[in-house]
C-alpha cells in the first residue's frame, strides 16, 4: 500500500486523452467531445488514475448523458488501462 502512495504517479495529458478517445470507434463526435469537457476540469496537470475513476464512476450514475453502458466501459478499459 506505502509503494501505491509514494511511487511516481502517471497522468493522462489533454492530447493523450484525445488520441485515447478517438481509438474508441462506438463514440461519435459529439460523444468524444462531452467526455473530454468531463474530463476537462481535471486536466490542468493531467488526470491521475484518481480523478480518472470519479469521472468514470460518474458518467456511469448520470442518467442525463447520452453515453449508454457499453461506451463508459470502453472508456474505463481504454483509460484505466493506461495506468497499469
Amino acid at each position: 500500500m506505502l509503494e501505491f502512495l509514494f511511487s511516481p504517479s502517471k497522468s493522462i495529458s489533454k492530447s493523450k486523452l484525445d488520441k485515447m478517445l478517438r481509438g474508441i470507434s462506438a463514440l461519435s463526435p459529439q460523444e468524444r467531445e462531452y467526455v473530454k469537457a468531463v474530463f476537462g476540469k481535471f486536466s490542468s496537470n493531467g488526470i491521475s488514475r484518481l480523478e480518472a475513476e470519479r469521472v468514470i464512476r460518474g458518467m456511469r450514475f448520470n442518467l442525463s448523458d447520452s453515453l449508454d453502458p457499453t461506451e463508459i466501459q470502453r472508456i474505463k478499459e481504454k483509460i484505466l488501462g493506461f495506468f497499469k
